[in-house]
């Protein structure tokens, strides 16, 4: 590499390089485009106070030039989402600071982080696991098969996907679809607790064991589902999650288990006003 080339130089090309090279290095473009402006000022600036003292008299006087502190770039009313307090963010702020998140292992080997979608003020929120495979792949939640269901689900309780909201335990997939670990929701858990309190849907509906240890503190889905719990004065209904009803698919079992995940939503439904048929 050119020697002339300074150390601010070497280290913008380097981040250039890293983003077009991995969909894993993300650096906000407000971030970007002030440290892109401080380097080129820094570049055009001597680095080390430059002093001229003059040697034939005793009276000689010291310059030096200094160069003026820039100001970091701003995130909203804050400096970055990582130096506020997690309960001011907003939930684009929120975002931001899950995809830079690396409070657990699980960020060594996504592809996106999945943070959650949907109407920022719904009424409804559905709240799984983890992402699999395909959420990690496209950085959505709920879009493979289990996806598929969920949303038939959602279009059954005379909702669009679009005006409920869809997220996670975790937001980062779990090696091989296992379940989180506890360090792992735990990092994860303040997240989701933000994300709940912006929110503020009427009714949350955990989909899973993992949802209800971590939101309900309690085990045990099967004998836990179609019960109504309590999160933060907020209404909680536990249902078996979609993918533990496609294990049942062309099975004696199927019409049976559906039969109780559908009983469970239309007390949802029944509760929020819905005509239940």
């Amino acid at each position: 590499m050119n020697q002339e080339k300074t150390f601010y130089d070497n280290l913008v090309e380097c981040l250039k390089h890293q983003q077009k090279k991995s969909s894993r290095t993300v650096v906000d473009s407000e971030v970007l485009k002030v440290f892109f402006s401080t380097s080129t000022k820094l570049k055009n600036t001597k680095a080390a106070p430059h002093i001229t003292k003059a040697t034939s008299s005793p009276s000689s006087t010291v310059t030096e030039h200094r160069i003026t502190p820039i100001n970091p770039p701003e995130f909203g009313h804050k400096q970055t989402p990582e130096s506020c307090p997690i309960e001011e963010l907003s939930l684009d702020e929120l975002r931001i600071m899950a995809v830079n998140c690396r409070r657990c292992g699980l960020c060594d080997n996504r592809n996106n982080v999945v943070f959650g979608e949907g109407d920022p003020h719904a009424k409804l929120m559905f709240i799984g696991e983890g992402p699999g495979a395909d959420e990690d792949a496209q950085g959505r939640p709920f879009v493979g098969a289990a996806g598929q269901l969920l949303t038939r689900m959602i279009s059954a309780m005379q909702y669009r996907r679009e005006e409920v909201y869809i997220t996670n335990i975790v937001k980062c997939r779990p090696p091989g679809n296992r379940t989180p670990v506890p360090s792992e929701a735990n990092s994860c858990m303040p997240y989701l607790r933000r994300q709940i309190e912006l929110i503020n849907p009427k009714v949350i509906v955990l989909l899973g064991g993992t949802p209800l240890l971590h939101i309900l503190n309690l085990t045990g889905i099967t004998r836990r589902r179609g019960q109504w719990g309590e999160y933060n004065k907020i209404p909680v209904m536990p249902t078996f999650h979609p993918s533990y009803v496609l294990r049942f698919q062309n099975t004696v079992n199927e019409r049976n288990i559906k039969s109780l995940v559908w009983s469970d939503l239309k007390t949802v439904m029944q509760f929020l006003g819905k005509p239940v048929a």
